[in-house]
């Protein structure tokens, strides 16, 4: 009978002595060897009649690799059912003892979740910072809505661009010798600040004539490619245009937004923005929450669920590049740097969706089948042309536990939001407010 040995080696390792009998080993060596002679083909003997002692010679290595690899394999998985362990990384293997004739004796390290206790996630105090909406905000939506739908008028009378026309540009941007970005008859806006794009470097400059610049790009500038850089960047224009903005009226409302007139027009607007505003602050007070159980709660993160979100997010930073992604050949010189930036936002990732799990099991939390068959159906629906291969993909018993204990953490989160005191402010009026005290203090 196999025997088995747990260790705690810390809060998220723990340590497994195995040891198969050696009668186990030997049996599955003899079985090998025999499942062996019938398939062999060796030379100066008829199949299925080498003497096992040549088989030995022959195959040896390769079979006891196969038969100790399989027993280290089907014992593991049964030490893990026998001391209930779940896993979350892959088992770190040393081999003991190995010998014919002898006990398999091995040794596998794993990490699991840690053991959690929540705590203090009643009536958490967090502040709702609710933005008002005004007169002013609904016209600057409206402004836009105009300029999104304005009609570019060529200029014929002047060749020499100014800030706010539209502009007609090749350009080519370079590092160095590397060619980072090309375009050709883009239209682009004149003016704005030095790394904005081609169009900022246009104030004053007349058709036809190439304008040479170097552009140095902050280390935090969003196009990862450019952060931190000293870009050449040689643009040329060869027309201009002007916004002929429609007027804001009844034919505008209806071709736009299908309302029979500007003030319902303004009125669906005003509701947009004050559900927009709603949205956000409740993503703010589902943020605060979260900081405040991760801060609250010190424990030790198992390491592979950490790589694990972290090469997540890295995924999310390159599909979020869309056409700037680069090259699979260089991708390994965006990956480095990336994980290292990452890893921390990781691991406070993960810290909450433990605690969370603690809190839906304090709590006795569930979801049932039908609850995460609604959730597959919405997946399935919002990927659209990709609907079979999301449904293909939960019908992997892994997928569906992992969607069903993210459906539990937004469960426990929901009830912290629940209990949690809210209190709603104006950040505006707040910010309004602090602005007239240093007013005072100021003139004092």
């Amino acid at each position: 009978m196999t025997k088995v040995a747990l260790e705690t080696v810390d809060a998220v390792r723990r340590r497994l002595t195995v040891e198969v009998p050696a009668g186990a080993v030997s049996a599955e060596i003899d079985h090998a060897y025999d499942h062996l002679r019938r398939k062999a083909r060796v030379p100066g003997f008829r199949q299925g009649r080498a003497p096992r002692s040549v088989l030995e010679r022959l195959f040896g290595d390769q079979v006891r690799a196969d038969v100790y690899s399989r027993l280290v394999s089907e014992s593991y998985a049964e030490a893990l059912r026998e001391q209930r362990l779940d896993p979350v990384s892959q088992p770190d293997i040393v081999t003991e003892r190995a010998e014919p004739g002898e006990p398999l004796r091995y040794s596998a390290t794993v990490e699991v979740r840690p053991s959690i206790v929540a705590s203090g996630y009643s009536r958490l105090a967090v502040e709702r910072p609710m933005h008002a909406i005004t007169d002013d905000d609904v016209e600057r939506f409206l402004e836009r809505l105009r300029l999104q739908h304005a009609v570019l008028v060529p200029i014929a009378d002047r060749r020499v661009a100014r800030r706010g026309d539209i502009a007609t540009v090749d350009y080519e941007a370079r590092i160095g010798d590397r060619l980072v970005g090309r375009g050709e008859q883009r239209m682009v806006e004149v003016g704005g600040e030095p790394t904005d794009g081609p169009g900022a470097h246009l104030d004053g400059v007349e058709l036809g004539v190439p304008v040479q610049v170097e552009v140095d790009y902050p280390a935090d500038h969003a196009n990862r490619d450019l952060a931190g850089q000293r870009v050449s960047l040689r643009v040329t224009a060869s027309a201009l245009a002007d916004r002929e903005l429609p007027p804001l009226d009844d034919a505008l409302a209806k071709r736009v937004a299908e309302c029979e007139s500007v003030v319902e027009l303004r009125q669906r607007v005003r509701e947009q923005l004050i559900a927009a505003a709603h949205r956000e602050a409740d993503d703010h007070v589902r943020g605060a929450l979260i900081a405040r159980l991760v801060s609250s709660h010190d424990f030790e993160v198992p390491q592979a669920m950490v790589e694990r979100r972290t090469d997540t997010l890295i995924e999310e930073v390159l599909d979020g590049m869309g056409a700037r992604r680069p090259p699979a050949s260089r991708e390994s010189d965006v990956r480095s740097p990336l994980r290292g930036e990452l890893q921390a936002q990781a691991r406070e990732q993960v810290k909450a969706g433990l605690v969370l799990e603690a809190i839906a099991a304090q709590e006795h939390l569930a979801v049932d089948d039908d609850e995460l068959g609604a959730r597959i159906d919405q997946l399935a629906a919002a990927a659209g042309k990709a609907r079979e291969r999301v449904r293909a993909l939960y019908q992997d018993s892994g997928a569906r536990a992992g969607l069903r204990n993210r459906l539990l953490q937004e469960r426990a989160l929901e009830l912290v939001i629940e209990r949690a005191a809210i209190t709603d402010v104006d950040p505006s009026a707040r910010s309004g407010a602090a602005s007239g005290v240093a007013g005072v203090t100021g003139n004092g």
